[in-house]
């Protein structure tokens, strides 16, 4: 493949591209909504657990975003397969949470700046 062939497929690239930074956002946002506290505020000051949650939270979505361009054939399959995908993962987001929350908060945990609570809800999303 020579250089031509690059040029001519880089539009594709940068439509794709765009399509997974909105697809990120609207998977980030949806996060958002599950969380009781400003992620931004609780950042600002300084709680590592909350920055460590978030940070897991992004690789997941950039993890499952990354699969579906991957096997996409073109960009509707993409967007259906992106979409799913981040509705698995907060599917899934909702389950840990619930399995582990029996007996504790885990989101007044990561609040209150316990990193141990923060890096395994992290990890455990991506």
């Amino acid at each position: 493949m020579d250089l031509t062939f690059y040029l001519q497929t880089f539009d594709h690239f940068i439509i794709y591209l765009a399509v997974s930074l909105v697809l990120f956002l609207i998977g980030t946002y949806l996060f958002k909504l599950l969380t009781p506290y400003s992620e931004r505020e609780q950042i600002r000051n300084g709680n590592v657990a909350v920055s460590l949650k978030l940070l897991g939270k992004m690789a997941g979505l950039v993890v499952v975003l990354q699969s579906a361009i991957r096997h996409s054939i073109n960009l509707v399959d993409l967007a259906i397969w992106a979409f799913i995908a981040i509705i698995v993962q907060v599917v899934l987001h909702l389950v840990v949470e619930y399995v582990f929350t029996r007996n504790t908060s885990l989101a007044k945990e990561v609040e209150k700046g316990n990193v141990a609570v923060g890096l395994f809800l992290g990890e455990s999303l991506s």
